[in-house]
């Protein structure tokens, strides 16, 4: 059954990806890269659980938590992996999933353990397309975000990708830094991806596996 579509949700994208100047806009068309960090609805990679719960329900949105391993049980399932031993019974306390509606409006936010609590590492946002056509979201997020690094030809679905901190990524799916994507999916909805990038990835898992082996991270010699 389709989503009845109100009088309002024609800017519902762009509400949630927030607005920019000028000066942004202009700065993101020539360098072709986010001239900021990429957010979703406000959420950003890295943010802390705490603040994106505030944040969220200040803004409207009903959230619901799902819980996951906290940093000391992370670290625990690691030892247990090293030695090939279960981690079956090892509880949730921790943060892993943020789902929040808002009118037609759907976000997921999902985090990772860290020593202080949890950290954003990935945000997923739908909308209706609200009658809009592809060229228009494309101009409601090319406002807000700049100019898409990548774009899909304007004869074929809405297919774009942000990169961020002057990386020319192909895709946002394995760039090395925090990237965006956003699609129009057979279902005429937009959706967007915001994901961390694959040095955040690597620091974290190498961060874990120090605490799991009790190391302390490696130190210059002079």
């Amino acid at each position: 059954m389709m989503t009845r579509i109100t009088a309002t949700a024609a800017l519902v994208l762009l509400a949630a990806c927030g607005s920019a100047s000028v000066a942004e806009q202009d700065a993101a068309a020539q360098t072709r890269v986010a001239a900021k960090p990429l957010a979703i609805a406000g959420v950003r990679i890295g943010m802390p659980a705490t603040e994106v719960q505030t944040a969220l329900t200040r803004d409207g949105w009903k959230v619901e938590t799902f819980p996951g391993y906290d940093w000391a049980t992370a670290v625990e399932e690691q030892k247990r992996q090293q030695r090939g031993a279960s981690s079956f019974d090892l509880p949730r306390t921790g943060l892993a999933t943020i789902q929040a509606k808002k009118g037609d409006e759907g976000l997921s936010v999902e985090f990772r353990p860290v020593p202080a609590g949890a950290e954003v590492k990935v945000v997923k946002y739908e909308a209706p397309m609200a009658g809009r056509t592809g060229a228009q979201l494309r101009a409601q997020l090319t406002q807000r975000y700049g100019a898409p690094t990548r774009a899909a030809s304007p004869q074929l679905p809405l297919d774009l990708t942000w990169c961020s901190a002057g990386e020319p990524c192909r895709s946002a799916y394995g760039a090395a830094k925090p990237a965006l994507h956003a699609q129009e999916d057979v279902y005429h909805k937009a959706k967007l991806i915001l994901m961390e990038g694959g040095d955040t990835e690597r620091v974290w898992q190498a961060q874990l596996q120090r605490a799991a082996s009790g190391g302390a991270p490696a130190k210059s010699s002079f």
